[in-house]
């Protein structure tokens, strides 16, 4: 009896456990926020024809159209690079992540490093070795001061325990170019390898893997490039996989020894990559060749540069590190007398515009603008105009 009410409870027709949902009021559709202007060294400003890009994108990383894209930017970036003998390894984060894997491919335990800086990125490789486990030798200069050649051949005839060196081209923190070249001819009789950070100048600033005597240098797609974040590459040169090869791999996703086999063997990454930021990023390097490639782009940074400088200075701003061996996208000002970062950047991001922060030493009283990406004159002047309407100041 207790058996057939059970079965008679478990048939019987209930009411729905779950209600109807009530159909809600339609609303209006909300307006998307108009994209400020990045006046920031990374991300930039993308062309229409790179956010094209992204948005066309459904593409699997293990199809045949994608390893014809892969190949695409792979050879451009040997061009652009000049690096007839090298290998172009793309992978899926940013430049840190690319870094990071080629220090840690290509340099072991117990072989010592010697890092060149002057400013925050410089300083970031010595502490990405520092967690490999990598020895360190740190010529570390105050921020903003230039490389003595003479030092850096002292620090290595010194220390005979020294089998790399590690610098950044365009050192963002400061806005300086650092001598890359020289260094290169101090290294080469020594066969030492040679790491180079060209994040923030590979499409804007002279660089050449040749006259360099770079061994390896690091770069990324949403600077110079005018790609988006996400994709990044490590360009080394092949004879390095021989010589490294007593190197253990200490992470299997930034190994770039497995990014090799995995091109060679099937035009393809290891991994997943961002592949939007890939296509995008062959978008942008097409772009780049058709504007005339890198030469007429630094004449273009040049002429903007000089337009944000001559505006900033004729407010009565000042620059920081402004001398010879500035880089041609970025200054580094003073703010406006009074004036807090966060209001700056606040007031000028309500008028269209993004900058960032000073670093380091001078994170308090100065921002970075940079002229990097998809910007042209009438946006510079339009940067100009907020920048004397938020701090009261003259623009003319």
């Amino acid at each position: 009896m207790k058996a057939h009410a059970t079965l008679s409870n478990l048939t019987r027709t209930r009411r729905a456990a779950v209600e109807p949902i009530r159909k809600l009021p339609a609303t209006a559709p909300q307006e998307l926020e108009a994209e400020p202007i990045l006046f920031c060294p990374g991300p930039v400003a993308t062309s229409p024809g790179v956010k094209e890009a992204l948005t066309r994108v459904d593409m699997s990383h293990r199809d045949s159209a994608f390893e014809t894209v892969l190949a695409r930017v792979v050879a451009k970036l040997k061009h652009l690079a000049n690096a007839p003998d090298h290998d172009v390894l793309v992978l899926g984060g940013g430049a840190t992540a690319a870094t990071e894997a080629a220090l840690s491919t290509f340099i072991s335990p117990d072989e010592r490093l010697l890092v060149v800086s002057n400013g925050a990125f410089g300083e970031r490789i010595a502490e990405m070795a520092e967690c490999l486990g990598i020895p360190v030798s740190h010529l570390r200069y105050d921020w903003g001061e230039p490389v003595v050649l003479e030092q850096v051949e002292g620090m290595l005839d010194g220390d005979p325990r020294i089998k790399a060196v590690a610098m950044v081209h365009h050192e963002t923190s400061i806005g300086r170019i650092n001598p890359i070249n020289e260094v290169g001819r101090i290294l080469a009789p020594r066969h030492i390898r040679y790491f180079i950070d060209v994040v923030s100048s590979l499409g804007a600033e002279e660089f050449d893997m040749v006259r360099s005597r770079a061994t390896v240098a690091i770069g990324s797609a949403n600077k110079c490039l005018h790609g988006v974040a996400g994709t990044s590459f490590v360009i080394a040169r092949r004879e390095l996989w021989e010589e490294t090869s007593h190197v253990r791999p200490r992470s299997m996703y930034l190994d770039l020894r497995r990014y090799r086999a995995s091109f060679k063997e099937a035009g393809q990454t290891p991994f997943t990559p961002s592949v939007p930021a890939v296509v995008a990023l062959d978008t942008a390097l097409s772009e780049l060749e058709d504007e005339g490639g890198v030469t007429v782009r630094r004449a273009s940074y040049q002429a903007l540069n000089t337009r944000i400088r001559a505006g900033l200075s004729r407010m009565g701003l000042k620059f920081r590190w402004d001398e010879h061996g500035s880089a041609v996208s970025l200054t580094v000002a003073q703010l406006p007398p009074g004036v807090t970062f966060s209001t700056f950047y606040e007031d000028l991001r309500a008028r269209g515009y993004l900058v960032y922060q000073g670093k380091g030493p001078v994170s308090h009283d100065s921002f970075l603008v940079a002229n990097m990406g998809a910007i042209d004159a009438a946006a510079v002047d339009g940067f100009l105009d907020a920048v004397a309407e938020v701090g009261g100041l003259p623009r003319h």
